[in-house]
């Protein structure tokens, strides 16, 4: 019974989207195209559900409306949102029995959608591991990217056929992992953009004109990100921690002691560089020792010692885990 019913979720063909955003939005367009009707969408703002429902040639409606229209329902809201709105809709009975209802948030599991399941709806997560700067860029990069499926089983059939459509990859997800699994997201991708803000405050401290900062290190980026791509992590790491070169590596930190935020990231990105060197094999056990020590030193300097271990201590440590053999 169950695979019967998987097999029938996945000939649902009436959307409905509530939540007219970037992503909403893309998704709506590129399930459109892929021969799905989309039977309705609603947005907090009416503009925005108008605009997209005049680009897709549907109704905009009320959330409610276009609940009840839907075989399968997208709530695309933001993160806070998505609750609040499954609340509302169980509130007026919108949702049905057999419907696959699903949110794009990555932070949330689909407990969020739990009055959707008490009134019978499946309820599922599915997360596009991708940024979207604006709906044509996201049109644009959501097929062929990975999503993360979670919460009832019987939507996975339905999900992956979803998945398939936009020539992507899926792999299924546990509940209790949800959150790291997000936090993992946003370091790759919030983070990232971070750490080269961080790279551009350093050039301009260096006093490289505004205008060819980030141009100049795009090209940096950009190949560091086809090494990563080519050889895999560990082997795309390069420079001074990878070298070994303490001596580098003590003048950076020496030059940072004056700008005390970029250098607290320095060593936080310093540490796990030491731990990939180590993994690549480009350094020994004796050079890893030194260089954490070395970072350990200035993070104590800046009263942020992570660990209150001394030097003795650590590097003994470092010797139990056979870094000193």
């Amino acid at each position: 019974m169950k695979a019967e019913g998987a097999v029938r979720l996945c000939r649902f063909k009436k959307l409905g989207f509530i939540g007219a955003g970037r992503v909403g939005s893309a998704l709506a367009i590129l399930l459109q195209r892929a021969g799905y009707e989309v039977a309705g969408v609603a947005s907090r703002r009416q503009t925005s559900a108008e605009i997209l429902a005049d680009r897709l040639g549907c109704p905009a409606l009320s959330k409610p409306e276009v609940a009840r229209r839907a075989e399968a329902l997208f709530l695309t809201t933001t993160d806070d949102a998505v609750a609040a709105v499954a609340t509302e809709l169980a509130e007026a009975e919108a949702f049905h029995k057999g419907q696959v209802v699903l949110h794009l948030s990555g932070a949330l599991t689909a407990e969020a959608l739990a009055p959707a399941a008490a009134q019978g709806a499946i309820a599922m997560s599915l997360h596009p591991i991708q940024s979207f700067a604006s709906v044509e860029q996201a049109i644009a990069v959501l097929p062929g990217s990975f999503f993360s499926l979670e919460g009832d089983s019987r939507g996975y059939s339905f999900a992956r056929k979803i998945v398939a459509q936009l020539q992507g990859r899926s792999f299924l997800l546990d509940s209790e992992a949800k959150v790291l699994y997000h936090a993992a997201c946003v370091a790759a991708s919030n983070y990232f953009v971070s750490l080269v803000a961080c790279s551009l405050d350093l050039l301009s401290e260096a006093g490289i004109p505004a205008d060819m900062r980030l141009p100049a290190l795009l090209p940096l980026v950009e190949g560091t990100l086809n090494n990563i791509r080519s050889l895999g992590i560990p082997h795309a790491l390069t420079g001074p921690i990878a070298r070994g070169d303490a001596g580098t590596l003590k003048r950076h930190l020496d030059a940072l002691e004056q700008l005390p935020e970029q250098l607290r990231l320095y060593l936080s990105m310093g540490m796990k560089t030491v731990d990939v060197a180590r993994d690549k094999g480009t350094i020994t056990p004796e050079q890893a020792v030194e260089l954490r020590l070395l970072l350990e030193r200035y993070c104590r300097h800046l009263g942020e010692a992570s660990n209150p271990a001394s030097d003795q201590q650590r590097a003994v440590g470092c010797s139990a885990r056979g870094e000193l053999s």
